[in-house]
């Protein structure tokens, strides 16, 4: 990811595309950002989106719908289990660890489901 400074609005833009992609695990279209931003045309959402992409927060396939793709989404730092903050008294602290883990995910734009397996 870039360090680029980004806009207000760039931030905006870029918040909602990872809002719609933890939400509904595709990309949006320039016209599903252009209507959640309150942006008159689909061509201000591109204008956004290419602002984006020059600084590298994003990369958009040209000519495909919902080609848009985060920077360094493919990566997550998720806390070591010998980190001494998951450990009392010799006993490791797995819903703190759980629940560092859940914040890691969602810090990388994607939304943890909650699954019960049954007890």
């Amino acid at each position: 990811m870039s360090n680029k400074a980004l806009t207000d609005r760039q931030r905006q833009v870029l918040a909602f595309v990872r809002q719609y992609l933890a939400d509904f695990g595709i990309a949006p279209t320039n016209k599903e950002i252009a209507s959640g931003m309150g942006f008159k045309s689909a061509n201000a959402a591109q204008v956004h989106l290419r602002a984006l992409q020059k600084k590298g927060y994003l990369s958009v396939r040209p000519n495909v719908s919902r080609g848009i793709t985060l920077a360094g989404r493919n990566e997550i730092n998720l806390p070591l289990t010998s980190d001494v903050e998951y450990w009392f008294e010799g006993v490791f602290q797995h819903r703190r660890y759980e629940r560092d883990v859940r914040k890691a995910i969602e810090q990388a734009g994607f939304k943890v489901a909650e699954v019960n397996r049954g007890a």
